[in-house]
C-alpha cells in the first residue's frame, strides 16, 4: 500500500485508504512500521491511545483518546487518527501500533485537511493585501490597511476592538517576522488565483506543532485582510478597481470554510465572528444585499455561540456599572452587525427577510469603545494599534433610553450610531408589521412617539455636529426612519380620487406623513449641497465616506421624483433637488459600490437619467494619490 513517510519512518498519511465514514466498522486497518505490515482488529486494540489525536492536539483541544475514533473528530465528521511515540509503539497485545488511519478525505473539498487554514500560513494570507491591483494601484500595505480601517470604518463601524486587537497584532507580527523557512519564498498575490488550491494541499512537511501554535495568527491575518476589503477606494483617476475579485473571493471561501469547521467547536474565536461582519458589510457597501444578509447570518450564529451581546443595565439600577475590556469588545462587535442588518433590511431585496438580533431593550447599554485620538494635530494622522502607546479615551456608558445629550456628557460617536440604529430598527419594524392591504392607511398616531424621538435626534446633531461628514451614518439611519415610516403615503396620495391638496386638507395622517417627508428631504439635501460643495472645491479623500448613506440618497431621490407627479408645480425645485442626490450618489460611487447600484435601479425604476442630472457636477474621480492622503483633510 502506497505511504507517504514522515521523517522518523512512519506512515502519518495514505493515498489509497479505504472509504468508509467514521462510524462503527466491524474492522479497521492500522499503519505500521515496514518491519511488521499485518492489520489488527479494533477489539484487538481496544481502551485508549497513550496520546491525544492529532487532530485535537493541532487544535488544542482535550481529547477522550477513545480508539478507533475520538469523540470530538466524530462529532466534526474529521479525520480520526493516532500517533504513537517512536520508542514506546507497542500495544497491549504486543502489535507494533504507530498510526491508526480511518480513511482519506482528500477527494472532499471541504475536508480536504484536519483544519481549514491547514498548509497556509499568516505571511500568506497577508499576501492578499500586497496583491497589484491593476494599472496605476501601487502595492497595498496590510499595516496600512490597517491604520486606514480604524481611521475610516472604526468611528461607525467598530466590529474591532483596537486594545485586544494590539494584543492579537503582536502575535501576528512575531508570525510574519519569523515565517517557517518552507514557505518564506511565498510570493504576494498567488493565495489569491487559482493557486488557492495548491496551497491548500502544499507543504504538509510542517508539524503539527508548528501550525497548532501558528494558528491564531492565521486567523488574526483574515481579519487583517478583512480591515482591508472595507477600506478599498472602488474608482478613482487610475481606473475602476474589481471589487468582487480574487481577493474578496479567496476571504470568502477561507472564512465560509471557518464557520463551517467550527459547528460543534465549543469556543471559536471572536477574529472569526469580527471577519464576518467586516466581510458583511463590504458586500452590502458594494451593492449585494441577500449576499450580505447570508453571511451576517452565518457570523451571528457563531457569535451567539461566543455569547457575545450587549452590556445591561444591572437589577440593582447602578449607572456606574463598569465592563472589563473583553466586555466592551462583545458590545461593540454586537451593535456592529446591529447597525448592518438596519440597512440590509431597507433594501428591497432583503425586506421580507427575518430579522436576525433581537431587539435591544431600554436597559440596554451603549457601546463603550476606545475610539482613536490624533495623536499630531498638525498631520491629521491617527494613532493605530501598530503604535507602540495608542492613545485611547473612554466614554461613560450611557443606557439606551438616553437622548442624543446626557447632562454634559455627549454621546460618544459609536454610541451616536448605536442610538442611531435603534431607532432606525424599531421603524423598520413597524414597517414589516403594519396593514398593506390596499387602500388601508397607515396610522401616524401609533409611531407619533418615535417620530418625535428621531426627529429630537436629528435636531440635536444638527446643532452639535460641526463636521456633518463624519456623522453622515447616523443622519442617514435617521432619514431612513422616517422614509421608512411615511413613504407608504406617498401612493396615497399619487392614487387619490381628487386632488393632492383635498385629501391633504381632510386627512391630518397624510399631511403629518407629508410634512415628515419634507423635512426628511430638506435634511438631506442641505446635507448633500454641503458635502458637495467641500468635495468641488479642491481634490480630497472620500475614503472617509460611510456606506449606508448611498441607500439613502435614493430614497431620497425616489420621494422628490413623487413629489414632482404629485405637485407638478414644484417640478423645477424637485429636479434641482435630485440633481444634489444625484451628485452625492456619483461621490459615493467613488468609494462604494452601493451608489453606483443605487443610480442605476433609479434609471430602470423611474426613468432617471442621471448624466441628465449630473450634466453641470464638477466632481471627478479623486486622483490615487490623495486617497489615503489624509493629512491633506
Amino acid at each position: 500500500m502506497p505511504t507517504t513517510q514522515g521523517s522518523n519512518g512512519l506512515s502519518p498519511f495514505s493515498g489509497s485508504t479505504p472509504e468508509s465514514s467514521p462510524g462503527h466498522s466491524p474492522k479497521r486497518q492500522c499503519f505500521q512500521d515496514h518491519s511488521s505490515f499485518h492489520t489488527i482488529e479494533t477489539t484487538t486494540i481496544g481502551g485508549l491511545a497513550a496520546r491525544a489525536c492529532e487532530k485535537c492536539r493541532a487544535s488544542k483541544r482535550k481529547c477522550d483518546k477513545k480508539l478507533p475514533f475520538c469523540d470530538r473528530c466524530k462529532r466534526l465528521n474529521a479525520k480520526c487518527h493516532y500517533v504513537q511515540d517512536a520508542m514506546n509503539n507497542t500495544g497491549a497485545q504486543g502489535a507494533q501500533f504507530v498510526i491508526y488511519q480511518p480513511r482519506s478525505l482528500s477527494h472532499d473539498a471541504l475536508f480536504g485537511s484536519a483544519e481549514p487554514l491547514e498548509g497556509i500560513n499568516a505571511l500568506q494570507i497577508l499576501s492578499l493585501v500586497s496583491t497589484s491591483i491593476g494599472p496605476g494601484y501601487p502595492l497595498a500595505d496590510w499595516r496600512t490597511a490597517i491604520h486606514t480601517y480604524f481611521l475610516c470604518v472604526h468611528p461607525w463601524y467598530a466590529a474591532v476592538h483596537p486594545t485586544l486587537f494590539e494584543r492579537q497584532i503582536t502575535s501576528l507580527v512575531a508570525a510574519v517576522d519569523s515565517p517557517p523557512p518552507s514557505q518564506s519564498h511565498a510570493s504576494p498575490g498567488t493565495l489569491s488565483n487559482a493557486s488557492h488550491d495548491q496551497y491548500l494541499s502544499a507543504n504538509h512537511t510542517y508539524s503539527m506543532t508548528t501550525a497548532s501554535s501558528e494558528c491564531p495568527s492565521k486567523e488574526v491575518a483574515l481579519l487583517v485582510v478583512a480591515m482591508y476589503l472595507t477600506t478599498r477606494m472602488r474608482l478613482t483617476d487610475a481606473g475602476e478597481l474589481p471589487i468582487f475579485d480574487e481577493t474578496y473571493r479567496t476571504v470568502k471561501r477561507l472564512l465560509s470554510s471557518l464557520l463551517l469547521a467550527c459547528v460543534g467547536d465549543p469556543r471559536p474565536s471572536i477574529e472569526l465572528v469580527q471577519c464576518g461582519a467586516l466581510v458583511a458589510l463590504y458586500e452590502y457597501g458594494h451593492g449585494n444585499a441577500l449576499t450580505a444578509y447570508r453571511t451576517l447570518s452565518q457570523t451571528v450564529v457563531t457569535a451567539r455561540i461566543l455569547d457575545i451581546k450587549p452590556g445591561q443595565l444591572a437589577d440593582t439600577g447602578d449607572d456606574m456599572l463598569m465592563l472589563s475590556v473583553e466586555e466592551e469588545q462583545s458590545s461593540c462587535l454586537w451593535w456592529s452587525m446591529f447597525i448592518l442588518e438596519q440597512f440590509i433590511h431597507q433594501d428591497d431585496e432583503a425586506k421580507g427577510l427575518p430579522f436576525l438580533l433581537e431587539t435591544p431593550t431600554r436597559n440596554t447599554l451603549l457601546p463603550e469603545t476606545p475610539p482613536l485620538t490624533p495623536s499630531s494635530t498638525t498631520s491629521g494622522r491617527f494613532e493605530s494599534p501598530m503604535s507602540p502607546t495608542p492613545s485611547l479615551t473612554r466614554q461613560p456608558h450611557h443606557l439606551l433610553r438616553a437622548g442624543v445629550i446626557v447632562g454634559k456628557e455627549p454621546l460618544g460617536r459609536f454610541q451616536l450610531s448605536a442610538k442611531s440604529s435603534s431607532l432606525f430598527h424599531r421603524a423598520i419594524r413597524i414597517d414589516k408589521e403594519r396593514d398593506t392591504r390596499p387602500g388601508k392607511m397607515p396610522l401616524v398616531a401609533t409611531y407619533s412617539d418615535l417620530d418625535h424621538e428621531i426627529r429630537e435626534a436629528t435636531l440635536t446633531l444638527l446643532r452639535e455636529t460641526l463636521d456633518w461628514e463624519s456623522t453622515l451614518d447616523c443622519f442617514a439611519m435617521l432619514v431612513s426612519a422616517l422614509f421608512t415610516l411615511y413613504v407608504p403615503y406617498l401612493s396615497i396620495l399619487e392614487h387619490s380620487a381628487g386632488p393632492a391638496s383635498a385629501l391633504l386638507e381632510s386627512s391630518e395622517e397624510v399631511s403629518t406623513a407629508l410634512a415628515a417627508l419634507r423635512f426628511a428631504c430638506k435634511l438631506s439635501t442641505d446635507i448633500s449641497c454641503k458635502v458637495n460643495a467641500d468635495f468641488e472645491r479642491a481634490p480630497r479623500s472620500p475614503a472617509l465616506l460611510c456606506a449606508p448613506a448611498g441607500a439613502t440618497c435614493y430614497h431620497v431621490i425616489s420621494t422628490f421624483a413623487a413629489l414632482c407627479r404629485i405637485f407638478p408645480d414644484e417640478h423645477d425645485v424637485c429636479h434641482a433637488n435630485i440633481a444634489e442626490k444625484f451628485e452625492s450618489l456619483a461621490l459615493f460611487s467613488f468609494r462604494w459600490g452601493i451608489a453606483e447600484n443605487m443610480m442605476a435601479r433609479l434609471e430602470k425604476k423611474y426613468g432617471l437619467d442621471r448624466q441628465h442630472y449630473l450634466k453641470n457636477s464638477l466632481i471627478t474621480p479623486p486622483p490615487h494619490a490623495i486617497c489615503f492622503d489624509f493629512a491633506r483633510r
